[in-house]
């Protein structure tokens, strides 16, 4: 069955939800990783340095280091590119919906409106 009013209302306020908490909520802990990543990145010199009779002032591992953080670095900023997009598309698909049925517009406005803490069905 096919939704609309009140009923696609509430998937529209669903996805919007989705679009505006869920995702920048988990876009967040991606940047907050990528943020930890950086940090600890910006400590490897000192870290790995070692004295120039070992040959190189950094030794074997630090280039391989180096590589792996630009890799998950690389990882962790197209996945959070990747959501951020995903949850501005989401809400454009939410309205360009609600534009197409007023009275689930008018739900999904209330909705918006009212406390999303507390689920109403």
């Amino acid at each position: 069955m096919v939704h609309q009013g009140k009923e696609f209302g509430i998937d529209l306020y669903e996805l919007e939800k989705v679009a505006k908490e869920h995702f920048p909520a988990i876009s967040t802990v991606y940047g907050d990783a990528l943020g930890n990543c950086d940090r600890v990145l910006s400590t490897v010199d000192g870290a790995m340095r070692r004295p120039e009779h070992f040959g190189d002032g950094f030794g074997p591992v630090h280039k391989a280091y180096v590589e792996l953080h630009n890799a998950a670095a690389g990882i962790l900023k197209e996945t959070r590119t990747n959501l951020d997009e995903t949850a501005i598309a989401l809400d454009k698909a939410a309205r360009a919906y609600a534009e197409t049925d007023q009275a689930a517009a008018a739900e999904m406005e209330r909705r918006m409106h009212s406390d999303p803490l507390t689920p109403e069905n």
